[in-house]
């Protein structure tokens, strides 16, 4: 049996569930217009970001993001990544992804290479030093990326202290 989309009951391949690990339940149309009213964010039961690629910034998030981050949401709109996970190195005079220690991290990499290819991008674990007002804590962040027309949906799938 066919899986239907979640928002307009068309038929959805299974092409298309394997490639699009965030929005599998979602139709390629519905996910495309869904990203702009932020109805598609708020449907997806993890926190997500929803990121435009130049410059690499976050949008906006849904609710669930903004729980775990514990902000609000005028303190991640038009932020970097890394700002929003309150990334040491986002701190630095040169900044999030911008900073030498960004170079290699992987949540960075899995970001930019679904805006250059559009791969989409699943379990991507990295270690992050965060700081917070008690603090700086490492945590371990894992994400998945998933490109919507020209954006890109980052669903963040741990986020705790390692």
């Amino acid at each position: 049996m066919a899986a239907k989309c979640e928002v307009c009951g068309s038929e959805i391949t299974a092409e298309h569930r394997q490639q699009h690990g965030i929005t599998d339940g979602i139709c390629a149309a519905c996910a495309l217009r869904g990203a702009h009213d932020k109805s598609l964010l708020e449907s997806i039961g993890a926190p997500v970001l929803l990121m435009q690629g130049n410059p690499r910034q976050v949008i906006t998030v849904n609710k669930r993001a903004l729980e775990l981050f514990g902000k609000k949401l005028f303190e991640v709109e038009d932020k970097r990544g890394g700002q929003v996970f309150d990334c040491l190195h986002s701190f630095s005079e040169a900044g999030c992804g911008k900073d030498i220690n960004c170079e290699h991290c992987k949540i960075k990499e899995a970001i930019v290479d679904t805006f250059n290819t559009g791969a989409p991008h699943s379990g991507v674990s990295s270690p992050l030093q965060i700081k917070k007002a008690s603090g700086i804590s490492t945590y371990q962040l894992q994400v998945s990326t998933e490109k919507v027309g020209d954006l890109a949906l980052v669903r963040v799938e741990r986020y705790d202290r390692a």
